[in-house]
């Protein structure tokens, strides 16, 4: 059924944030044996004396909680599309050490991909540089609201280290839940969102790349919705080449970004310190409201974030290939292109 409109989609995808809210198969809460068996492969990485790039997932062996890692991978392709662990101690490690922690957890779960052209594989939410307004901006490193949008690669991470003084909530939506409110109240609109529109690449396509590509932002495949929802990345896009985007793809993009914003839809929650969080890309947006830091520079608000490729997720249509390339099951897809060596901190805002 790729590039048709199947209409309401039924699937475990499809929630309303008030529900959700309420619901617990998405919270993981820690045990002890849990906690205890990271902390004691973290002690094993450091008596390896290699470097966190040197990693391997034996230098961090998690016998059992292995197991539940692939779980919760499962379950972020074909459930609701969000799985959080929480009551990490974080405040029992230093940053380095959690840093370690967290790239270990992520190489038992997939690939980590860049999240900048300086080659970022761990980013730091935090503020340390402009937002996102302008065209190459990013706004994970200001403290200004992040609107509704899709990270690159199959799973987007965050692992909480501190809270911040005041704001700061984390939202998610589900986008099949829009999409099928589109489905009941504007069938013809959501139809407009099964062609392509233009999506900027921002000054980060891969060599050879122009300075755009099209795509839709849905697509029915091999019985699975999927979805690219990145509103700055096609604001732009049309922006660059100077035109109009089609009068019922605005309207549509105006209903379906309209809908992301009702309390109906979206999930509100405040991380909490060891929160750690990974969502689906093609099945989830997230946002975060403005927020106020501490003025103890080792209290302010700061999350480490990944980007995974897994082992489980879907094929794609070829009309998604224009972003990821590879668009086979279990690929190695999504970040951006650079020709760095991996970064394990972010340094820059860009």
């Amino acid at each position: 059924m790729t590039g048709q409109t199947p209409g309401v989609i039924e699937d475990l995808a499809d929630w309303r944030g008030p529900d959700m809210a309420q619901r617990v198969d998405w919270l993981r809460p820690l045990s002890q044996s849990q906690i205890a068996e990271i902390g004691a492969a973290q002690i094993n990485f450091e008596a390896t004396g290699k470097s966190i790039g040197e990693m391997t997932k034996a230098d961090f062996p998690l016998p059992n909680f292995s197991g539940d890692l692939r779980d919760m991978s499962h379950r972020l392709q074909d459930g609701p599309g969000i799985q959080m662990y929480r009551g990490f101690p974080v405040r029992d490690f230093s940053k380095k050490q959690l840093r370690q922690i967290y790239w270990g957890l992520g190489l038992h779960l997939g690939t980590a991909r860049a999240q900048s052209r300086h080659g970022d594989v761990i980013g730091d939410v935090r503020q340390i540089g402009s937002g996102g307004d302008t065209f190459s901006g990013r706004s994970y490193t200001s403290n200004e609201e992040l609107h509704f949008h899709c990270d690159s690669g199959d799973l987007a991470g965050l692992f909480c280290l501190r809270i911040a003084k005041e704001g700061g909530l984390s939202r998610a939506v589900s986008i099949l839940a829009i999409h099928n409110e589109m489905a009941r109240q504007a069938p013809d609109l959501l139809a407009s969102l099964y062609r392509p529109l233009i999506y900027s690449w921002r000054d980060r396509q891969p060599p050879g790349q122009g300075p755009d590509y099209e795509q839709p932002m849905f697509a029915h495949h091999m019985g699975r919705f999927v979805s690219r929802v990145s509103p700055s990345y096609i604001h732009w896009g049309y922006k660059k080449r100077g035109i109009e985007m089609p009068a019922d793809q605005g309207r549509a993009m105006e209903m379906f970004m309209g809908l992301t914003e009702d309390p109906a839809f979206y999930m509100e929650k405040a991380f909490e310190e060891g929160d750690i969080q990974f969502i689906n890309n093609l099945r989830l947006l997230h946002a975060r409201t403005q927020f106020t830091d501490f003025d103890d520079p080792d209290e302010k608000r700061h999350l480490l974030r990944i980007w995974l490729s897994v082992p489980e997720s879907p094929a794609l249509p070829d009309a998604f290939a224009p972003y990821y390339g590879d668009i086979s099951a279990g690929a190695v897809r999504g970040g951006y292109w650079t020709d760095k060596e991996p970064v394990f901190e972010t340094l820059r805002a860009s």
